[in-house]
């Protein structure tokens, strides 16, 4: 049993999520950066989309017996009381009694815990699951540098911004105003619309960048709606997802075409 002392800033139990729901209105869900998910759970030995801990800092934990985990994602100050230091994308095994705290995030907008076992939430306990009696990780593994620059894909209404737009859009420097497990809220030079009428709703997928009448994009995260009323001039490809997900807020961030 794990007791959670505070679940601290978007602190939430993730697993991958349920993808091809949309027809339903179901976004994906889950982790909101399943690469990171997948490799800390691949450290302890888990399936990669066991349920695991998701938190953007202030996260206190407390075992109540010996737990092996492995954190990934973004890097953080992490605390241990009564146990061994847990570094980054190594398996660690705490005993019984050691307290865990996620003190604030250094680079990132998420980190990722995961359980050997797995766990499910219980009020404000997790249970630990079986062990799934697979090796765990014998060394650590490098975590590799965020990237700013996102490729991106041509969105289908193109047609609805001024001829220049895309050009602008893979010109120009974006700053990152918030970040939420919805989307990525950009500030810069507005992204110029040739039209001010509302666009019928549509289909929205997880990496569109949709243009607002500010101009100001927003990029679609795990639990984005899914329809939407303003323009998509984007999409950014699958494989830098994970980058947009751990963009914090104040990070710049530039968009550059899939070659």
């Amino acid at each position: 049993m794990i007791s959670v002392q505070s679940w601290g800033i978007a602190g939430s139990v993730v697993d991958h999520g349920r993808a091809g729901l949309a027809w339903l209105g179901q976004s994906r869900g889950g982790a909101v950066d399943a690469v990171s998910l997948s490799l800390a759970n691949r450290l302890v030995g888990n399936p990669e989309s066991s349920t695991s801990i998701e938190t953007s800092g202030g996260l206190a934990l407390s075992f109540g017996q010996p737990t092996m985990i492995a954190i990934a994602g973004a890097a953080a100050d992490v605390s241990v009381s009564d146990g061994p230091a847990v570094g980054w994308g190594s398996p660690v095994v705490l005993p019984a009694g050691a307290r865990l705290r996620v003190v604030r995030l250094t680079d990132g907008a998420r980190l990722y815990i995961a359980v050997r076992g797995g766990v499910v939430r219980a009020a404000d306990e997790l249970i630990v699951g079986p062990d799934p009696a697979t090796p765990a990780a014998v060394q650590s593994a490098p975590r590799a540098a965020l990237s700013a620059q996102l490729r991106v894909w041509p969105g289908p209404r193109l047609d609805w911004f001024v001829a220049t737009a895309w050009h602008a859009l893979l010109a120009a420097t974006f700053e990152v105003n918030s970040t939420s497990r919805v989307g990525v809220r950009l500030g810069g030079t507005p992204l110029l619309r040739q039209h001010d009428r509302q666009l019928p709703s549509e289909g929205l997928v997880e990496g569109a960048i949709q243009v607002p009448p500010d101009g100001r994009p927003i990029i679609m995260l795990a639990d984005h709606p899914t329809t939407g009323g303003y323009p998509v001039i984007a999409v950014i490809d699958p494989v830098d997802l994970h980058h947009a997900a751990q963009a914090a807020a104040g990070t710049t961030l530039r968009f550059i075409p899939v070659r």
